[in-house]
Formats: structure tokens, C-alpha cells, sequence
């Protein structure tokens, strides 16, 4: 069975879109995106990364809040990647790595902290151990 191409019209949020695109998303996803205000990736205005920073940031704290955040992007990027590649060797890291790779090959639909459990904690979604599973 073929599946019909999709394809993403950019007059529309991108979050629900993407992934309709299935395999064709690491293609897609590296082609310039051509258009007069550039994408948007919700439908609510208030949920817009850009208005966000409108809202919080002034000329003064502009480059500082774009930096702070690319630099915080970065460190989870590095911290993603060392939990997947990486053999850390203090406690809090070998515990990281074995909560991140738990999200992935044992319950997916919890733990999606990457660098803390913070979130999932206030969020409901943290994965209960496999001791707890098996007094159950």
C-alpha cells in the first residue's frame, strides 16, 4: 500500500503537520522554507515562540534572552546526546541515562525529562520503577 505524498502548506500551523509526513519528514525538513512572514508553528498567537519574546524583551534584554536560550538549547542538545552515547561514571548521570533511555525502550508514553524530572513530575508523567512494577 502507497501512501499519498503529503504536503505541508505553510498558510497553516506546522506542529500538526509534520507529522504526516512521515518518512519524507528528514527531506522536508531541510529544505528552505520559503515565505513573507515565516512559519508558524501554532495556531494560537500566544503560544508563538516570537510573541513570547516580544512580550518579555526589550532592545537592551533582546540579545540576552536569544543567547540565554540558545546556549540552554545547547546544553540539552549535549546532554541528549551524551545520555545516548556517553558511559558517565557519577551517579546523578548513570541515574540520567538510565531514566532517558527507559523513555525510549521500555515506556514511551512517560518520562520525557531529558536533563531532569522536574517536568515530569509536575506534569503526572513520570514512569514508575521496575521494582514498583513488580510488587504490583
Amino acid at each position: 500500500m502507497v501512501a499519498a505524498a503529503f504536503t505541508v502548506d505553510l498558510d497553516k500551523p506546522l506542529v500538526f503537520q509534520v507529522g504526516h509526513l512521515e518518512e519524507q519528514y528528514q527531506e522536508w525538513v531541510h529544505q528552505p522554507i520559503v515565505s513573507k512572514e515565516g512559519p508558524r508553528f501554532f495556531e494560537n498567537d500566544v503560544l508563538e515562540f516570537w510573541n513570547l519574546i516580544k512580550l518579555f524583551s526589550t532592545p537592551s534584554t533582546t540579545p540576552g534572552l536569544f543567547g540565554g536560550g540558545l546556549l540552554g538549547y545547547v546544553i540539552y542538545d549535549c546532554t541528549h546526546y551524551y545520555l545516548h552515547h556517553g558511559q558517565p561514571s557519577s551517579d546523578p548521570a548513570k541515574h540520567l541515562k538510565k531514566y532517558h533511555l527507559n523513555h525510549h525502550f521500555r515506556i514511551q508514553t512517560k518520562g520525557f525529562g531529558i536533563t531532569s524530572t522536574l517536568w515530569d513530575h509536575v506534569f503526572g508523567t513520570l514512569p514508575s520503577t521496575k521494582a514498583a512494577d513488580k510488587s504490583t
